[in-house]
């Protein structure tokens, strides 16, 4: 079986550039004070490590495998790659930086949590028209909404925006994923309606995580 291949490493060795979009959520890790949830980035190729300087982010290659981090210091063609944490990993020399990020385009601004639900409800009741489900999979899908509410509410606003633990989602950012998921309506299976159900479904208990680990903390 072939193995996998970076597509950003692929791209860079080819002498290409690369655009992606990072995760909505999820777990950045020692970068996550320099990328952010949702962030289009767009890694060039580097010809000319004079082009590099201190704070770039970077490609390198780093003794067996690769590293995603920051330019620290630069002394002559040797560059300190640390994280975005302050964490130092060492110097390397120009040619081991194969790309750094040339463009970093902020993703659309997340609306308030009320909105968000409104919105959600918008998106179901689109799906209903156009998908015409039997009663029970109608309810199932617009109990999602209900059920979200409800969380928001014993979340507390004051918390909506807030990380239960380090690299865990907020209640806000879970909701937003799938918000944008429901109103661009794009389903990988005939059965939409069932597809849209189960990621509700996710999100609820990912809701219901949450609030446990803000309440219930000390007992887990």
């Amino acid at each position: 079986m072939a193995k996998h291949k970076d597509p950003l490493l692929v791209a860079l060795l080819e002498g290409k550039s690369y655009t992606w979009t990072t995760p909505d959520g999820g777990d950045f890790a020692s970068m996550r004070k320099a990328v952010k949830h949702g962030q289009t980035l767009t890694m060039s190729p580097v010809e000319d490590p004079g082009e590099v300087q201190v704070g770039d982010i970077v490609f390198v290659k780093w003794r067996q495998g690769y590293l995603f981090h920051m330019v620290g210091e630069i002394q002559g063609d040797q560059f300190l790659i640390v994280n975005s944490l302050g964490k130092v990993n060492g110097w390397v020399s120009g040619a081991d930086i194969l790309g750094r990020v040339t463009q970093i385009v902020d993703p659309e601004e997340r609306p308030a949590v009320p909105v968000m639900l409104e919105q959600l409800r918008a998106a179901y009741h689109s799906l209903i028209q156009q998908e015409l489900p039997n009663r029970d999979d109608t309810q199932r899908l617009l109990t999602i909404v209900d059920d979200l509410q409800w969380y928001a509410g014993r979340i507390g606003e004051e918390r909506w925006d807030q990380m239960p633990r380090s690299n865990q989602w907020s209640f806000a950012q879970i909701l937003w994923t799938l918000v944008k998921q429901a109103k661009a309506g794009q389903a990988p299976l005939a059965k939409r309606v069932h597809y849209f159900i189960d990621c509700g479904k996710e999100c609820v208990g990912s809701a219901s995580k949450i609030y446990a680990l803000f309440e219930y903390s000390s007992l887990m």
